[in-house]
C-alpha cells in the first residue's frame, strides 16, 4: 500500500508542477523560428568567435571552444573547461545561448565540480539501489526512496541555481556584446534582448519541472522494481 500511495503522490506532484510552470513544448517551439531576428543575427560573427569574444568581455580566456554538428544542446564541462557549441548558427536564439555557458565558466568552479560529480553519484546509487533491492540485499525500500528523495532535492537546488543564475545574467551579457559590436540600431538590439528575455523565462521554468520530474521518476521506477520483485 505504501508503494502505491508513492508512486501516487509522485505522478501528481508531477502533474502539479507541470501545470503551475506552465510547460508548453507548443510555446517553446514556436520561439524556435523568427526570420527576422535571424536576419538581424546574421551580422554578428560566427559562434566561435562570439564566444572567444565574449569571454573575453568576461575576462576569462582560458576556456577552449568547440563546435559540435548533429546536436541542439550546448554545454559548459567544468572538468575540462571547455564550452561546447550546438548546431545553431541558423538560429536567432544563438548569441543568447552562448552567452548563457560563457557565464558558466566564470560560475563557482567548486559548485560546478560539485554539480557534475554529484549528479554522477546520484545516477550510480539509483542504479546500486535497483540492483542490490532486486538482489535482496535492500530491504528497506522506504529508506532507498527517502534517500533518493534527498539525493534529488540536493541536485534541484544545485543545479537550479546554476542555471538560474546564467539564465537571468544571459540577456545582459548578450545586450553588452551585440552593442559593442555597433551593428545593430537599437531597435533591433532591444527586439532581440526582448525575444531572449521570453525564451529564458521560459527555460527557467522549464529546467527546474526537468529537475524535479527526473528526480520523481527515479522514486517512480525504484518502486516500480520493488513492485515486480515483490511480485506485486
Amino acid at each position: 500500500m505504501d508503494i502505491i500511495v508513492c508512486l501516487t503522490l509522485c505522478f501528481l506532484t508531477i502533474i502539479l508542477f507541470r501545470f503551475l510552470f506552465r510547460i508548453s513544448l507548443k510555446k517553446a517551439k514556436e520561439l524556435e523560428e523568427n526570420k527576422k531576428l535571424q536576419i538581424i543575427t546574421d551580422k554578428l560573427p560566427d559562434n566561435i568567435n562570439v564566444a572567444k569574444e565574449m569571454l573575453e568581455m568576461l575576462d576569462n580566456k582560458g576556456v577552449k571552444i568547440e563546435e559540435q554538428k548533429n546536436t541542439k544542446t550546448s554545454l559548459y564541462i567544468a572538468i575540462t573547461n571547455k564550452i561546447l557549441i550546438a548546431d545553431i548558427k541558423n538560429s536567432y536564439a544563438r548569441i543568447g545561448t552562448i552567452a548563457h555557458e560563457c557565464l558558466h565558466s566564470i560560475q563557482d568552479r567548486t559548485l560546478l565540480l560539485f554539480n557534475f560529480i554529484f549528479s554522477n553519484v546520484t545516477i550510480f546509487y539509483f542504479i546500486a539501489a535497483i540492483v542490490l533491492t532486486i538482489c535482496k540485499v535492500f530491504t528497506n525500500y522506504l529508506l532507498q526512496v527517502f534517500i533518493l528523495l534527498i539525493l534529488g532535492l540536493i541536485k534541484i537546488t544545485v543545479r537550479g541555481f546554476l542555471e538560474t543564475d546564467a539564465m537571468t545574467k544571459s540577456k545582459y551579457l548578450a545586450k553588452d556584446y551585440i552593442k559593442s559590436k555597433n551593428i545593430c540600431t537599437n531597435r533591433e538590439i532591444e527586439e532581440l534582448i526582448n525575444e531572449y528575455d521570453k525564451i529564458n523565462k521560459m527555460g527557467i521554468s522549464f529546467i527546474i519541472y526537468k529537475l524535479i520530474s527526473s528526480s520523481l521518476f527515479k522514486i517512480i521506477i525504484f518502486n516500480i522494481i520493488v513492485l515486480i520483485t515483490k511480485g506485486i
